[in-house]
């Protein structure tokens, strides 16, 4: 069997992501960030690294308002790694608080607190595609996988953050690529921890 091009699958989902508008998205965003914030609760999630949302990935700033922890958004580095800065939950996404922005006109933190990854509950990632064994296809810079491998000892969990139609059977699976602890969506939570070998 042929394994899937990642790219036109990345651009198939991608257009799957922006299609979903109007009333119908934001009826998606708030089920899916009520089950999120549930979610956070049960786990007792203080210190997450989220997003600001950015071609057409779920925007989480309802979320960010009510969490009651610390907000910590990644920014991109020279060299191609995530730094976790610390964000005010209240306007972590607003352009006009936070003109900060990297070099793809993502919103970053201006923030200099800045925190490792191992200091962190959880990362929230946006995603272009995933499977339920909770593999997850990025943009493909690999900036979320470089940080990712980075975890040890108290791992974070890695939560993916997505739309439910941006569910696919199964993804293929490069050496490098992190899976995800859970998936947040619209219609559900999908447990996808592994149990050890």
């Amino acid at each position: 069997m042929l394994k899937p091009d990642k790219a036109a699958l990345r651009n198939a989902l991608r257009a799957r992501r922006k299609a979903l508008g109007g009333f119908s998205r934001l009826q998606a965003i708030r089920r899916l960030e009520a089950r999120l914030e549930r979610l956070a609760r049960r786990l007792s999630l203080r210190a997450v690294a989220a997003y600001c949302a950015f071609d057409g990935e779920p925007e989480l700033d309802g979320w960010l308002k009510r969490h009651r922890g610390q907000i910590w958004l990644p920014r991109v580095l020279p060299d191609y790694r995530l730094a976790f800065h610390h964000a005010d939950p209240l306007t972590a996404c607003s352009r006009r608080r936070m003109p900060r922005t990297n070099r793809y006109g993502i919103i970053e933190s201006s923030d200099p607190r800045r925190r490792g990854i191992n200091g962190l509950d959880a990362l929230l990632i946006p995603l272009v595609g995933f499977d339920a064994q909770g593999n997850r296809l990025g943009m493909g810079a690999g900036f979320y996988d470089r940080a990712l491998a980075q975890r040890h000892g108290r791992r974070p969990l890695a939560i993916g953050v997505a739309f439910a139609c941006q569910e696919v059977d199964s993804l293929p699976v490069d050496p490098w690529d992190q899976p995800l602890d859970y998936v947040v969506t619209d219609t559900g939570v999908i447990d996808a921890r592994r149990s050890p070998d």
